[in-house]
Protein backbone atom coordinates (compact mmCIF):
# COMPACT_ATOMS: atom_id res chain seq x y z
CA UNK A 1 0.00 0.00 0.00
CA UNK A 2 2.86 2.36 0.73
CA UNK A 3 4.30 1.61 -2.71
CA UNK A 4 0.64 2.59 -4.33
CA UNK A 5 0.51 5.81 -2.50
CA UNK A 6 3.82 6.84 -3.00
CA UNK A 7 3.98 6.28 -6.85
CA UNK A 8 0.22 7.80 -7.06
CA UNK A 9 1.98 10.84 -5.23
CA UNK A 10 4.92 11.21 -7.85
CA UNK A 11 2.56 10.68 -10.79
CA UNK A 12 0.23 14.05 -9.30
CA UNK A 13 3.67 15.85 -8.70
CA UNK A 14 4.22 15.31 -12.27
CA UNK A 15 1.31 16.10 -13.67
CA UNK A 16 1.14 19.25 -11.90
CA UNK A 17 4.65 20.41 -13.04
CA UNK A 18 4.11 19.70 -16.60
CA UNK A 19 0.96 21.57 -16.69
CA UNK A 20 2.73 24.56 -14.45
CA UNK A 21 5.87 24.53 -17.56
CA UNK A 22 3.04 23.96 -20.60
CA UNK A 23 1.28 27.10 -19.13
CA UNK A 24 4.34 29.01 -18.71
CA UNK A 25 5.37 28.80 -22.30
CA UNK A 26 2.01 30.04 -23.15
CA UNK A 27 2.25 33.42 -20.82
CA UNK A 28 1.82 36.49 -22.41
CA UNK A 29 2.85 40.23 -22.19
CA UNK A 30 -0.48 40.42 -21.00
CA UNK A 31 -0.11 38.22 -18.13
CA UNK A 32 0.54 34.75 -16.96
CA UNK A 33 -2.09 32.32 -17.66
CA UNK A 34 -1.19 30.03 -15.45
CA UNK A 35 -4.12 28.54 -13.15
CA UNK A 36 -2.55 28.59 -10.00
CA UNK A 37 -4.74 27.37 -7.72
CA UNK A 38 -5.32 24.06 -10.14
CA UNK A 39 -1.17 24.02 -9.82
CA UNK A 40 -1.59 24.44 -6.22
CA UNK A 41 -3.81 21.92 -5.14
CA UNK A 42 -2.13 19.52 -7.65
CA UNK A 43 1.40 19.80 -5.53
CA UNK A 44 -0.24 19.78 -2.06
CA UNK A 45 -2.31 16.67 -2.96
CA UNK A 46 1.01 14.71 -4.82
CA UNK A 47 2.83 15.97 -1.56
CA UNK A 48 0.04 14.80 0.84
CA UNK A 49 -0.09 11.21 -0.86
CA UNK A 50 3.88 10.66 -1.20
CA UNK A 51 4.39 11.38 2.59
CA UNK A 52 1.73 9.81 3.88
CA UNK A 53 3.12 6.56 2.23
CA UNK A 54 5.64 6.72 5.17
CA UNK A 55 3.99 6.69 7.98
CA UNK A 56 4.03 3.73 9.84
CA UNK A 57 0.57 2.50 9.31
CA UNK A 58 0.85 1.74 5.89
CA UNK A 59 4.10 -0.22 6.58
Amino acid sequence: MALILGLSGLAVLAVALVLFLRTQKEASAAGATTNRRGVLILTLLGLMLALSSQLPIFH
